[in-house]
């Protein structure tokens, strides 16, 4: 009984703190992933910056190219100068809306939820539409989602020396943790 009135206590007050403007997290996981026969590559970063607007359900998503880290060197290399260009394009974006949006989102528990926006990468815009979830995981707002990426929609060529080594399609996972604004 304690338990639940502890639970229903903190969603109470978690509504109150929740229905305040902005959330952001400031280390966002982000990381991609192809497996080939030859050699699975995975990139991955924990620097990525999103924001949340609680009164719209719009959401901005930020990562720099040169955080993404690999499990050799070599591989980081090549992706920030011959991939990605990191310095001619050095951070991805996403800007977009959750579908169906309610404020209520953020205080029940982690659900699925669909994003539409523009995912920019390697200085191409593309509209897409997105699988997540978001709500309330172990008492913070938490946001999740893994979806794929086709490297050449996004003028991304790979050398057919290496072609055979990455994937066509890359996946995509990203893991928030949100704060309000200013904390």
């Amino acid at each position: 009984m304690l338990k639940k009135l502890f639970i229903l206590i903190f969603i109470t007050a978690s509504i109150g703190v929740f229905g305040q403007g902005k959330f952001i997290a400031k280390n966002a996981y982000i990381s991609f992933f192809s497996s080939t026969p030859m050699e699975d590559i995975l990139g991955e970063s924990n620097e990525a910056v999103t924001i949340l607007n609680a009164e719209t359900g719009e959401i901005a998503f930020q990562a720099l190219m040169t955080t993404f880290h690999f499990k050799r060197a070599l591989m980081e290399e090549h992706f920030n100068e011959n991939y990605m260009e990191s310095t001619k394009f050095p951070k991805a974006k996403f800007t977009g809306k959750i579908e169906a949006y309610s404020k209520t989102m953020l205080s029940a528990p982690l659900a699925d939820i669909k994003v539409t926006g523009t995912l920019s990468i390697h200085g191409v815009d593309k509209t897409i539409t997105i699988p997540a979830k978001l709500g309330l995981e172990n008492g913070k707002l938490a946001g999740t989602t893994k979806f794929k990426v086709v490297p050449e929609d996004y003028g991304i060529a790979i050398p057919s020396l290496v072609r055979d080594k990455i994937g066509k399609e890359m996946e995509v996972t990203v893991k928030a943790n949100y704060l309000p604004f200013g904390q």
